[in-house]
């Protein structure tokens, strides 16, 4: 009697580590959602159907679909969610925050741009930039083409990037418990270290996660992390500071660190990593404004608190690349978050003008 109470006090034990462990990761649902064992359903494959599920067979993992595949299930519908999985290919009105791929293929209509200008063209579109062979300001040499730039890896933007494969790449950080990434337990210092206790799986990067979609209030957003410098660290795999900034400084660094641009105003190049400043024009952006997101310090109070902020601090808050980029892509020229080639005759907004109050 004693040693069955004994097995089943530690079969509990066992569960209870299970389930502490799993509760809060990233995905949630059903294994077969993602998974298959054999690749086979009552005599049919068990692949996602979508024309950017590439693969040839089986994939490694027991994935049911490769990046795209899965991310980008149903091209033509309207669902920026199918089974909880995030869609960054779609024909809806409602974009990600990173916005969608499917300016680039042209599902959904463009505005001052073209294929090559609308986004990142990563070669799982089939859609190959015929203007660019490598990213701009590489000084890293990061090895990034026309012919390979993809999601993950060495050659992308998430995961892993000292690993070439894209699915190695990833491994394991759907399954992390990502909490430390959520409001309400947000823990800026134990972010980053992993892939799955990174922002949005880009590895070395931290912030807030509330939201899947764009389109949202400006006081429901993600939080971008950010600092009042570039710094120094990085590398054509390792974002510097941690910033979001700093990520898309691996491939475009020349843009974001201060070489030819400067260390305070009159600047060279629009900077990044930078304060707005409490003075001038730029004291007047004090609410969140989702067409120029602002980036947060870890200083940030806002960071324990149970969601996101909709004041801006001038002095505090930190431009960045993606207050006027997007990710992903976009209906605009060069992936910008508004119409800046055609405005103002468009009649379009000013993003410019959110930031720089006095010029709108």
């Amino acid at each position: 009697m004693a040693c069955l109470l004994l097995n089943l006090l530690f079969s509990i034990l066992i569960s209870l580590l299970i389930f502490n462990k799993y509760t809060k990761a990233k995905v949630t649902g059903v294994c077969v959602n993602c998974h298959t064992m054999h690749n086979s359903q009552n005599g049919a494959s068990m692949m996602f159907n979508s024309s950017y599920n590439n693969a040839t067979g089986p994939i490694r993992y027991l994935l049911r679909g490769t990046c795209l595949g899965c991310h980008g299930q149903n091209p033509s519908g309207t669902n920026y969610l199918i089974n909880g999985i995030p869609q960054v290919l779609h024909a809806g009105s409602v974009d990600l925050p990173g916005g969608n791929f499917a300016y680039i293929v042209g599902i959904k209509t463009r505005v001052g741009s073209d294929q090559y200008t609308a986004g990142h063209n990563v070669v799982d579109l089939g859609v190959i930039d015929a203007y660019l062979s490598s990213p701009p300001g590489d000084v890293y040499s990061t090895g990034v083409t026309n012919n390979n730039l993809t999601c993950a890896g060495k050659f992308g933007c998430h995961g892993d990037r000292t690993v070439s494969d894209p699915y190695l790449a990833i491994r394991g950080a759907h399954h992390t418990d990502d909490s430390v990434l959520k409001f309400g337990s947000i823990n800026l210092s134990a972010q980053g270290g992993t892939v799955g206790t990174s922002f949005r799986f880009l590895l070395g990067v931290k912030g807030g996660e509330l939201r899947w979609d764009r389109y949202t209030t400006n006081e429901t957003h993600n939080e971008y992390f950010g600092a009042s410098s570039p710094g120094s660290g990085g590398s054509a795999t390792s974002p510097a500071g941690n910033t979001i900034s700093g990520l898309c400084a691996e491939c475009h660094g020349n843009f974001h660190s201060t070489m030819g641009v400067g260390t305070s105003s009159p600047w060279l190049r629009h900077p990044s990593d930078r304060l707005l400043p409490n003075t001038y024009e730029y004291q007047y952006y004090t609410t969140y404004n989702m067409t120029a997101p602002v980036a947060r310090q870890a200083t940030w109070s806002g960071w324990s608190g149970s969601g996101p902020s909709n004041t801006v601090t001038p002095g505090s808050d930190v431009v960045m690349c993606l207050s006027c980029h997007l990710a992903h892509a976009g209906p605009y020229y060069k992936i910008l978050r508004w119409d800046y080639k055609g405005w103002p005759g468009n009649g379009g907004v000013n993003g410019c003008g959110i930031c720089h109050k006095y010029k709108d």
